[in-house]
């Protein structure tokens, strides 16, 4: 039987302070001020604002927002219970001015803030006293904006957000919520940045940007909370932003965007040499991997090389523009040689390069579903027949693959298959299927792959109307990450196959240019971005779960 023991020890007394009751939650309220809150003609260059408790200031200068915006904002003395502001810049006449503070203000004991606390005064003889509620959505995730700056103009110019300040401003809260109060009953032009650095003017290609269709009249009675959908600007600025060569078979070179226009680079010493590249771009675009593919350019450890391409002006234009860059290889363990005076030894060349398969040995392959082999470098010829098919099962051989080139990246080549489910196969590809421009061939590859079995996944299907043009359904995992995508032309329906089992979302593009993909907005063409709208269920929250051997079907309408 288990036994305790209980010993009791002596210890001193512990002094703690008294709780003094229920934890303190009310924020800081505003008693009095100079001048008063919603006061007329007000003159002085200082704002005095006097609250029933000690104060605390947290990132007042982050946080306030004074509208119409200050060249500089007043200086703050904050002491005691009370708070000044006085201010540098000469106020304008006949102004209402409103000073944000969202949560900035908080008690000197427990932090408590007074939220989105607000106040005004107006240098004329009356205060404007209408306000504009709305939300801010990112228009590619549908996902609330935080802290983005709302920006209203009196008149009408397309090019004010890039040059003026505007006349009112607000930020949006965590929920892309935003208020902008003591408003004028006249028309507003209203415009949206993610105002990155401060300075209340839209940096285009690093800022986001969004905008009302039309003015904004608050003069009528009928107007209702605005919602506005922020999107990034494809990059105006097209220019050589830098280059290297880290490999020595690779001269990488860097755009601020996917260069538009001619392109062209060549040896400076070499005129008489073409063709001695393949142009890989990444999935941007921006990034361009120039393969040599000439042995007298691949031994030189230095390269001169002119760039002739497209650059943008002051206006934007593309103008032709040349460039003389200089591609150096640098390998430590030669130049470590050649201090020590040892003679180098040539690398001993590899006799063949391995291939990657997008299934890997012991996969599950689905019907008509690209095989795709991807390769370390750029081929000049390939020959299908290398590649056979076996099926073990029924001890047959398959039709020969038709074997297809990437259009954009040199280095992908890929065939479609029938897959029958449950079967066993067998793909061999021999050496020599593909030769690189060094006559290197690629080294044997044998794997075992199965015919997916149907029975093991589920199919959805969903029926769409209300499609202006045309449309992109895209499956998306629980997490919102891209998996797959189909498109429609009008109404119809579009299914997805062999979904594994578990839990997805959809999302659907208004594809109306039809061109098959998402496109941003332009601001200065008034050109809004194509509409995204999630699949959305109060049951589910836009979850859909698909079972093994089950059909799912749903409705959607963009209407």
């Amino acid at each position: 039987m288990a036994g305790f023991m209980f010993l009791l020890f002596p210890r001193c007394a512990k002094v703690v302070s008294p709780t003094g009751g229920p934890k303190d939650t009310i924020p800081p309220e505003l008693i009095s001020s100079i001048p008063k809150q919603n006061a007329t003609r007000f003159s002085d260059q200082k704002v005095v604002l006097e609250f029933d408790e000690f104060i605390q200031l947290k990132d007042l200068q982050q946080k306030l927002l004074i509208s119409p915006p200050l060249k500089n904002k007043p200086i703050p003395k904050q002491k005691g219970k009370r708070l000044e502001l006085e201010f540098t810049d000469t106020l304008m006449p006949n102004t209402t001015y409103t000073f944000y503070f969202s949560d900035a203000i908080v008690d000197n004991n427990e932090s408590n803030p007074i939220n989105n606390f607000i106040f005004a005064f107006s240098t004329g003889e009356t205060i404007d006293t209408l306000l504009l509620k709305g939300k801010v959505k990112n228009a590619l995730t549908d996902e609330a904006v935080e802290n983005a700056l709302v920006m209203l103009y009196p008149t009408f110019t397309d090019t004010l957000p890039y040059t003026t300040l505007p006349s009112h401003i607000a930020k949006t809260d965590k929920d892309g919520k935003f208020m902008l109060v003591n408003l004028k009953p006249v028309k507003y032009k209203l415009v949206v940045i993610t105002d990155n650095n401060g300075n209340y003017l839209y940096n285009q290609g690093a800022e986001e940007i969004g905008f009302s269709d039309s003015l904004i009249n608050l003069a009528d009675s009928n107007f209702k909370e605005i919602g506005i959908r922020v999107f990034r600007e494809v990059n105006p600025h097209q220019i050589l932003t830098g280059y290297d060569r880290t490999e020595r078979n690779i001269l990488t070179i860097y755009f601020s965007r996917k260069p538009i226009g001619p392109l062209n680079l060549k040896p400076v010493d070499e005129s008489k040499i073409t063709d001695w590249y393949i142009v890989e771009p990444d999935n941007n675009g921006d990034t361009l991997k120039f393969w040599i593919t000439k042995p007298e350019i691949l031994e030189r450890d230095t390269l001169l090389a002119v760039l002739e391409y497209q650059k943008t002006d002051s206006l934007y234009k593309l103008n032709s523009q040349i460039d003389t860059l200089r591609f150096l290889f640098y390998k430590e363990e030669t130049q470590q040689s050649r201090r020590k005076g040892k003679k180098e030894v040539e690398p001993k060349k590899e006799k063949g390069f391995a291939v990657n398969t997008s299934i890997p040995s012991g996969g599950i392959v689905i019907p008509n579903v690209p095989f795709v082999f991807t390769l370390p470098v750029p081929v000049k010829q390939f020959d299908a027949s290398g590649i056979t098919i076996f099926n073990v099962t029924d001890s047959i051989s398959e039709p020969p693959v038709e074997l297809l080139a990437d259009s954009i990246n040199p280095r992908i080549f890929r065939f479609v298959e029938d897959w029958k489910p449950n079967i066993s196969y067998k793909l061999l590809m021999l050496p020599g299927t593909f030769t690189d421009y060094f006559n290197q061939t690629n080294d044997t590859l044998m794997i075992n792959i199965t015919g997916a079995d149907p029975e093991k996944y589920g199919i959805l299907k969903i029926n769409l109307s209300g499609v202006y043009k045309s449309a992109i359904v895209e499956l998306l995992s629980e997490k919102g990450e891209f998996l797959e995508a189909k498109s429609v032309n009008g109404n119809g329906t579009v299914e997805f196959t062999f979904i594994k089992p578990g839990k997805y979302r959809l999302r659907f593009i208004d594809d109306a240019n039809g061109n098959g993909k998402w496109d941003s907005g332009n601001y200065m063409k008034h050109i809004q971005p194509e509409k995204i709208f999630y699949f959305t269920d109060e049951k589910t929250k836009g979850v859909i779960n698909i079972r093994a051997n089950w059909d799912s079907e749903l409705q959607f309408s963009f209407k």
